[in-house]
């Protein structure tokens, strides 16, 4: 015998479904009573932390724009998979790792306010995805964030990393199996004139401009906070860059997927409000892509994808990809996950992508300026 319980969840998800579009919306105020984890699209879980984004409206191009199994989660106007285990940080990582176990959400709810922006410099060294060895030759370019995901306007003068040891000692890395015996070298940067408090996109590049040695990087969801600038009026950011041949390697490794250099990759990381990886959450956008959703296994010395963690989610390392989508447009990505058996919404962010480049966002939360 279903419930009184079950009856209402049903009538209730149902009503909303036919409605139109925009009252279908990821806000607690579409209830379906006691769904639990996974769900159907007749029942679907309840998403928390998603009123602000409850008027939200499905793009014209959304694929699907309706509860489509097993894409039965409404997050933010991108419906995603559901979760099917509990959230959890990952730590001993070399990065963004978390020093307890204890998932720090409490942005997400009540995000912190946006402070008066001023002008900093951004220091910091270039990461390597993987393979490279040496990030020198990496033009760096910091743009601010336009409207729709668009790139804005580029602050400040670009700078390029040498390969000179005598002027740059670099920050030599050992764990990576794709460096050589005395380590990768990472080389430092010192980029004068960002605002704070401004959603940013960070542009890695081959300093060359044929991108023969570094694909084009656009990382996104960046946000310097005036409490994180130091006395000398200057904030640390390690952006990446990622080599040519990676990105081919991803693409084969996701299931022999080949680039379509007219269109863009999508890949990115999912973080708690302390900037921790987390395993467990889905990913996906309110666009088409080529392949699935794709996510990396556990190994941080050499991040691959893992076709066994379609159902699973992230890795503690949160990394997620898809591939060839198409470029200059609007993209929406949302990411869920469960914790204490309540489906989450972990964070939503609108990018795009940019003919044969790489964007990568970072989800860290919800940001000042996610009302």
């Amino acid at each position: 015998m279903i419930s009184r319980l079950a009856k209402l969840a049903l009538i209730t998800s149902l009503a909303a479904c036919f409605a139109p579009a925009f009252a279908c919306s990821s806000s607690k105020a579409t209830v379906f009573a006691e769904a639990g984890a996974g769900g159907s699209c007749a029942a679907p879980p309840v998403l928390n932390d998603a009123d602000f984004c409850k008027a939200c409206s499905f793009a014209t191009n959304a694929t699907p724009n309706t509860c489509k199994d097993p894409r039965v989660i409404n997050a933010c106007c991108v419906y995603t998979a559901a979760p099917t285990s509990e959230i959890e940080r990952g730590t001993g990582l070399h990065y963004f790792s978390g020093g307890d176990a204890t998932v720090d959400l409490g942005c997400l709810a009540a995000p912190v306010t946006a402070g008066p922006s001023k002008t900093v410099t951004l220091k910091g060294i270039v990461r390597l995805f993987s393979s490279g060895g040496d990030s020198a030759s990496v033009k760096i370019e910091i743009y601010t964030q336009g409207d729709n995901g668009a790139l804005g306007t580029l602050v400040g003068t670009a700078f390029t990393t040498e390969k000179d040891d005598a002027k740059d000692p670099a920050t030599l890395e050992t764990w990576s199996s794709k460096c050589p015996a005395d380590g990768c070298k990472l080389r430092s940067y010192t980029y004068p004139g960002v605002p704070t408090e401004t959603p940013l996109i960070i542009k890695t590049s081959d300093a060359s401009g044929s991108a023969t040695q570094w694909s084009d990087l656009y990382d996104y969801n960046v946000y310097i906070s005036n409490t994180v600038v130091a006395a000398d009026n200057s904030a640390k950011y390690d952006p990446s860059c990622v080599a040519s041949t990676d990105v081919n390697t991803v693409a084969s490794a996701a299931g022999g997927f080949t680039i379509d250099p007219t269109k863009g990759v999508l890949a990115g990381e999912v973080h708690d409000c302390g900037d921790v990886r987390l395993a467990g959450a889905m990913v996906d956008t309110d666009v088409a892509h080529d392949s699935d959703v794709f996510y990396f296994g556990e190994n941080e010395a050499n991040p691959l994808p893992d076709k066994s963690r379609s159902s699973l989610g992230t890795s503690h390392l949160g990394l997620f990809g898809m591939l060839n989508i198409s470029a200059g447009t609007p993209i929406k990505i949302s990411a869920v996950g469960l914790v204490g058996g309540k489906t989450e919404l972990l964070g939503t962010y609108t990018v795009q992508t940019f003919p044969g480049a790489v964007t990568a966002l970072s989800f860290r939360g919800r940001r000042p300026y996610q009302k």
